[in-house]
Formats: C-alpha cells, sequence, structure tokens
C-alpha cells in the first residue's frame, strides 16, 4: 500500500530528528564557556551549522510536570525567552505537539528573525523524566516581509528527576540563524542569551514552588 503525502513526511520528520538526536549524542567537543548560579553554558563546532552548538546544564527547583506546563504555554515565551518578540500556537496537533510560529528582536542594523516549529513534549510517569523537541519548519508558510526566515533550528531538551523537589535538565541547541550575519559575531555572544533565558526559567519555577 502507498503511503500518503502525510505519512511521508512524518517518516522523514521521524528519520531526520532521530538522526540528529543520535548524532548529538555521539559528539562530546563541549569548551564551558560561562558558569553562573548553578548554570552551564557550553558550545561546541557544529557539524550541521556554521554557528556553533549551545549546550546548557542545569538543576530546577520543582517537577518535570510543572517544567512541561511551562514549555507547552508558548504564548508565554516572550516573558522569560530571551530576544522573543512574540510567539504564537498556529496548530494544536495534541496536548504535547503544537506547531508555533515565534519572531526574535535582533538589534539594528540585523532584520529580525522568525520560525515555524514542531514542538513535541514526551513526559515518562514511571522515570520521571521528560524530552522536548523544536525543530523549525522552514517551509510551513511563506517568508515575511522585512523578516528572515530562520532556515534551521533544532532544540532537543532532556530533563530528568533528582527528587521530589529538583530537576536535571540538559538543553542542546543547534541552529543557522540565516543572512548574511558573520558567524563569529554571534558565537562570541552566544551565552548572553541562553544565560538569561535560563534565569529567567530558574526563577519560574522558583516562584511556582515557593512555601
Amino acid at each position: 500500500m502507498l503511503l500518503t503525502l502525510k505519512a511521508r513526511r512524518q517518516a522523514t520528520f521521524l528519520f531526520h530528528f532521530l538522526f540528529f538526536t543520535l548524532s548529538l549524542s555521539a559528539q562530546d567537543n563541549w569548551v564551558l564557556k560561562k558558569d553562573k548560579d548553578g548554570i552551564k553554558i557550553s558550545s561546541r563546532t557544529s557539524a550541521y551549522s556554521k554557528f556553533n552548538d549551545i549546550k546548557v546544564e542545569m538543576d530546577l527547583t520543582g517537577t518535570v510536570g510543572q517544567l512541561a506546563a511551562i514549555l507547552l504555554d508558548v504564548e508565554k515565551y516572550p516573558e522569560w525567552a530571551y530576544a522573543t518578540k512574540s510567539c504564537t500556537v498556529i496548530k494544536k496537533i495534541s496536548n504535547s505537539e503544537v506547531i508555533y510560529y515565534s519572531e526574535f528582536d535582533v538589534p539594528w542594523p540585523v532584520s529580525n528573525r522568525d520560525l515555524y516549529a514542531d514542538f513535541k513534549i514526551t513526559i515518562d510517569s514511571v522515570s520521571k523524566s521528560l524530552k522536548v523537541s523544536s525543530v523549525s519548519v522552514k517551509d510551513y508558510e511563506p517568508e515575511k516581509k522585512n523578516l528572515v526566515r530562520i532556515p534551521m533550528s533544532k532544540g532537543v531538551w532532556n530533563v530528568t528527576t533528582v527528587s521530589d523537589k529538583l530537576i536535571h535538565l540538559e538543553y542542546i541547541l543547534v541552529v543557522n540563524p540565516g543572512g548574511s550575519v558573520p558567524a563569529w559575531i554571534l558565537n562570541m555572544f552566544a551565552a548572553k542569551g541562553p544565560m538569561e533565558t535560563f534565569e529567567n526559567l530558574k526563577q519560574k519555577m522558583l516562584l511556582l514552588n515557593k512555601p
């Protein structure tokens, strides 16, 4: 029986995502760039982009369920995710998967970026672990005037439970922001955005678990 176009697209997406995830696990050339308040940010030369890959590691007060709720509330990303100007759910596929659109503020004279992403969360209730994938879908909709479409962005979260009130997070981002921005300029400031984002996330989790 011939596969439908939708099924072929889903199979292709799954293959590329699994290949990407396995490749990430196989590489281990991280260089620590910043270590502040329990947040460690590392980078490495990317096998997929001229821009460095980023890894964030940290412990968070709370549970995987609380973190999942924050991450699924994508329309509130501008409140805590660095340089996120807007974020809107375009399509709800299930309670744990959405397609969203986001625009990012970039300092002048560089143009703002935008992307469509397939965002999916999987919770393992037995091990109390959480896996999250956010993969850009470049051609989901036509490009918008005065914005540069991010051609490739892949983020993977692996979250494990340390205790009843503590979880450990590892986040890896591979991205090509598109346009003509020199890679060395963005790589110089690669720690700033992740540090501010995860400092804000840490505070949100602390507020949820405030006595």
